[in-house]
């Protein structure tokens, strides 16, 4: 049986330390019986690590400009 697990609770166990599906499925219970959603869960945690990386490179850009 699928569990009810939205884009939002995946960025948000992924912004609380869950790096892989694996990680999201122990957190979520996703991902563990057809795995139809894990294609998707994956999307969802490299969008959130490029926005993270993107957010900390336009902070290291701007401090250094600032100094």
């Amino acid at each position: 049986m699928c569990e009810p697990v939205t884009d939002r609770d995946i960025k948000d166990a992924v912004q609380t330390g869950c790096r892989t599906v694996r990680d999201i499925a122990g957190k979520l219970g996703c991902c563990r019986d057809c795995g139809r959603c894990v294609r998707a869960a994956k999307e969802v945690i490299d969008s959130v690590r490029n926005e993270t990386r993107a957010v900390a490179l336009h902070r290291a850009q701007s401090a250094t400009l600032a100094a």
